[in-house]
């Protein structure tokens, strides 16, 4: 299969060497092509790590703004009527940039924003174990995300427009979030992407997150990569359960056969990033990769 296997950095700051040299030999060894960058628990030297890669075949391809195993994405503000917010958010981006810059990435990933709503939000991530989603819960909060949603999916539209002229040289992609009031569910990437279709923006496929939708809201995750696939940079791999996100592949609802039949036949390889949890142990690399091999991704 013609993919690019990565690991996600806030899995590796917690689990891999401190050392950069010795952090990169440990991927390597663990069969990966490289990191997806973004922010974890543990800070990373991305300039010495760039650095002691110059003579290992190790890539860093693809950026994320912000962590997906947060409640909230820095990226949260994009929708948000407050022009603070907003800088805030715009801020995450170009520190995204910043990192890609000094790793030679060209793909920035992030969530477009969150559609704020009037009230307190007892729950929202569909991550939370904690939480029993029933259906009145779910149609309760996203009664309450449809009246604010179309101010909201505008104010993206404009920020996203602005990052997009400001910043030429990188590829946006756009992933669904955590949060079930995020811009990005179906039918708002949708709009986005014919609002701004003169733009060079793609989508990034989360699949733990899609699946999870699928398993509380009865959205087939299949409908994601059918509607965006022709726009699909790239995949974050993990499973999805009532236990939570980014739990090893194979043990959740995560369609990987599917997966599998959107990745690039030819030309360049398409990117896929193993993303988990920091609570999975490194023990569990080894049966990973026997699943994710099963399928070729």
């Amino acid at each position: 299969m013609h993919v690019l296997r990565l690991l996600a950095s806030p899995w590796a700051s917690v689990h891999g060497p401190s050392d950069p040299v010795r952090m990169l030999t440990w991927l390597l060894e663990a069969r990966f092509a490289g990191l997806a960058a973004g922010p974890g628990p543990r800070p990373m030297h991305w300039q010495g790590l760039a650095a002691a890669a110059e003579d290992l075949p190790i890539r860093f391809p693809v950026v994320r703004v912000g962590s997906p195993l947060a409640e909230h994405s820095v990226t949260a503000g994009l929708a948000s009527g407050k022009e603070g917010e907003r800088e805030v958010a715009n801020q995450a981006v170009r520190q995204a940039v910043a990192t890609a810059r000094v790793l030679g990435a060209q793909t920035i990933v992030l969530e477009p924003g969150l559609v704020p709503v009037l009230g307190e939000v007892d729950a929202e991530d569909l991550g939370d174990p904690d939480v029993a989603w029933t259906e009145a819960r779910t149609q309760a909060l996203l009664a309450r995300r449809k009246v604010g949603r179309n101010g909201a999916l505008d104010r993206v539209c404009r920020e996203l427009f602005g990052l997009c002229r400001t910043f030429p040289d990188f590829q946006f992609c756009l992933a669904t979030g955590r949060s079930l009031r995020g811009v990005a569910d179906l039918g708002g990437l949708q709009d986005i992407f014919e609002d701004l279709s003169s733009l060079r923006l793609g989508y990034w496929h989360d699949a733990a997150i899609c699946a999870r939708r699928e398993q509380v809201l009865g959205e087939a995750q299949g409908e994601w990569l059918e509607a965006f696939g022709n726009r699909c940079e790239g995949f974050s791999l993990g499973d999805a359960s009532p236990e939570g996100l980014y739990r090893p592949p194979g043990s959740g609802g995560v369609d990987y056969g599917l997966l599998a039949s959107y990745v690039r036949r030819s030309g360049a390889p398409t990117p896929v990033v193993l993303d988990l949890d920091p609570a999975v142990p490194p023990s569990d690399l080894s049966g990973i990769r026997a699943c994710l091999a099963k399928y070729g991704l």
